[in-house]
């Protein structure tokens, strides 16, 4: 396994001592670690390339509660968020879970509760992490459609038959059907169920919103 799919736990915690002891745990399952009380280090420290969760004690100096994980996303951070508080901060906690938080744990944390979190988060990542690859790719196949290719993805989008995108589009049913081949080739689907799943992944109707 190459050092980029190597999965690293990022702990902003403001205890030293407990910083310190969360460490040992995730390091006691073979999983890489960084650890500080200060966004700004982790920022700096923060290897995007990398499978990763954070665990996260929201009295972290400097954060703005609730809010810190919307400033980590305004920095281009994107990946899942283990929520630790104390039971006086519940409140807190569940409103950072409306915010995309995976999970929050109680202090003092269950360590087999936390390793299990963990573990979960890091495969919830990975499966992030292909997904907006294979969406990548497919930007990058739809990218070489021609405009008249494009409109064509987009009525089987929309579910319709060869014969009522010729109607829709004022062009042959054969047009259409050579069109309809172009398309599965350049897109790299061997079925129609493969296209469409790819015109779903795309947000293809999206992609056209306002058109006609």
């Amino acid at each position: 396994m190459s050092h980029c799919d190597t999965a690293i736990i990022y702990i902003l915690d403001p205890d030293a001592a407990l910083r310190d002891a969360l460490r040992r745990l995730v390091e006691s399952v073979g999983l890489s670690t960084w650890a500080s009380a200060e966004v700004e280090a982790f920022l700096i420290a923060y290897q995007p390339e990398r499978p990763a969760c954070m665990l996260l004690d929201l009295r972290i100096p400097g954060s703005t509660k609730s809010s810190i994980q919307e400033d980590l996303r305004a920095q281009g951070v994107d990946l899942p968020v283990i929520v630790m508080t104390y039971r006086s901060d519940v409140a807190t906690a569940v409103a950072a879970m409306k915010q995309g938080a995976m999970d929050f744990l109680e202090k003092p944390v269950n360590e087999q509760l936390l390793l299990d979190c963990v573990h979960h988060a890091v495969a919830e990542d990975r499966v992030r992490r292909r997904t907006r690859a294979w969406r990548q790719a497919l930007l990058g196949r739809f990218s070489t459609l021609t405009p008249r290719e494009q409109d064509i993805l987009q009525r089987v989008a929309e579910g319709l038959s060869n014969r009522e995108i010729a109607d829709r589009l004022a062009l042959s049913h054969k047009t259409v059907e050579v069109h309809r081949a172009k398309v599965m080739q350049k897109m790299g689907a061997r079925t129609l169920s493969q296209l469409i799943r790819m015109a779903m992944a795309l947000g293809i109707l999206k992609l056209y919103d306002g058109d006609e």
